[in-house]
């Protein structure tokens, strides 16, 4: 009798330990799940890819970050044009699989990666390129990550500039489709307004 009633106390502390453990890994597996897209996928022109690459004057041996890569048009263009080294980055798995299969279909596979991942999150000191086709206020934030980039680094951004920080260029593209386009270009550091 006691045996038995020592056998169910222990079967009882085990469910309970049990029941915590599965809790807890719920929990950390429900903290590392990825923030939902900040913005809707919008692509880039080609043309618009075209001059933001020239723009940032990307050639064999620089390293380009795309940050929320879409379908991998900018990744993919700069591997096949200059044969650069790209990486695209994501935060929605559905983008993601889909840049991947176009960098496949494009057969740059060995110059290009495309990885799952919060933009937020990401160091930056491993490329000499980044490019944006983000909102203008996400450009801001991102300006901690672009400050710790090796002197001489460029960003290129579509359509958006950042706000408190001075291009070193701004072009106007005049797109095939009859829509207008502007190209904002910095070179780290960054030359921020109000500093000297």
């Amino acid at each position: 009798m006691k045996s038995s009633r020592w056998i169910s106390g222990i079967m009882l502390v085990l469910f309970v330990v049990a029941c915590l453990t599965f809790q807890a890994s719920f929990v950390s597996a429900q903290s590392k799940q990825p923030r939902k897209p900040d913005i809707h996928f919008v692509p880039t022109p080609d043309e618009v890819v075209e001059v933001m690459l020239r723009l940032a004057d990307v050639g064999k041996n620089d390293v380009v970050y795309d940050l929320g890569c879409g379908d991998g048009r900018i990744v993919i263009a700069a591997a096949k044009k200059v044969e650069a080294r790209a990486q695209g980055f994501d935060i929605d798995p559905v983008m993601v699989k889909k840049s991947a299969a176009n960098v496949k279909k494009a057969k740059v596979g060995h110059l290009v990666t495309i990885e799952h991942r919060d933009i937020f999150e990401l160091d930056l000191s491993g490329a000499s390129v980044v490019t944006l086709y983000l909102l203008p206020e996400l450009n801001v934030r991102l300006i901690p990550q672009l400050d710790k980039m090796k002197p001489g680094s460029r960003i290129v951004s579509h359509d958006f500039d950042m706000d408190g920080v001075i291009p070193d260029v701004e072009a106007t593209v005049y797109r095939h489709d009859g829509g207008i386009s502007k190209v904002y270009l910095w070179t780290t550091p960054l030359r921020k307004t109000g500093s000297k």
